[in-house]
């Protein structure tokens, strides 16, 4: 049997820890004017801790714009930590267009807000610690990597990689370090998920439950 897709779709909320309804709840955060990277919808979100402070950046890049590093080869003590998954955007645009969008492109051009006086790009992240999501993996998973010690990463992105400005991001399975006390990675696996058409575990494209692992995110 093989599934249906291997095409990822990044990070979608699903129901919170313990089964309670997701209300989707949201908040929103600042991304600077032309980001060095863009921000896809579904992708995790995580807050410079060096160059421009403060800023949300997409953490699915190899290089975030921090400086750091992220897609496969994220560190929670090395690496800004994960605010939540990024689920749109409004900003002005150079013309003065008022414009909600799915993502931000690098290098985006603004100009002022003047209900607030900012230039800055408004962003929401969905930033629930105990929110889970769905993800595609990118390998094989086993039984044994569910709700084990080990933590994952998302996997390596480009500038061009997403669809209509939704995240076609995966989970990297070969990233996979134990947790414990040592260096985490972005995500622990929860579940394998119940998708008719996807649920070939065998192979890559199985759907899979994961939530942010402790001492990965900002509040988690």
């Amino acid at each position: 049997m093989s599934n249906a897709s291997t095409v990822g779709f990044g990070l979608r909320a699903i129901n919170t820890v313990g089964q309670t309804p997701a209300t989707s709840g949201q908040a929103e955060y600042r991304i600077q004017t032309a980001p060095g990277v863009a921000s896809n919808k579904g992708d995790p979100m995580s807050t410079q801790d060096a160059g421009n402070q403060g800023f949300q950046q997409d953490c699915a890049f190899t290089l975030t714009d921090d400086g750091g590093a992220g897609g496969g080869a994220f560190k929670n003590d090395a690496d800004a930590l994960l605010t939540g998954v990024f689920n749109g955007a409004f900003f002005i645009d150079a013309s003065g267009k008022p414009t909600f969008s799915n993502n931000i492109v690098a290098s985006q051009a603004t100009s002022v807000n003047y209900n607030n006086g900012s230039n800055e790009i408004e962003a929401f992240i969905i930033n629930n610690p105990f929110q889970q999501y769905e993800v595609k993996a990118d390998a094989a998973v086993t039984q044994a990597q569910i709700g084990s010690a080990l933590n994952f990463n998302i996997g390596n992105y480009t500038a061009t990689a997403n669809k209509s400005g939704q995240s076609i991001a995966t989970l990297n399975i070969a990233s996979q370090t134990a947790g414990g006390t040592g260096a985490k990675n972005m995500f622990k696996l929860v579940a394998f998920g119940n998708d008719p058409e996807n649920k070939d575990f065998t192979v890559a494209g199985g759907n899979l439950i994961v939530a942010i692992a402790g001492g990965a995110g900002l509040y988690a």
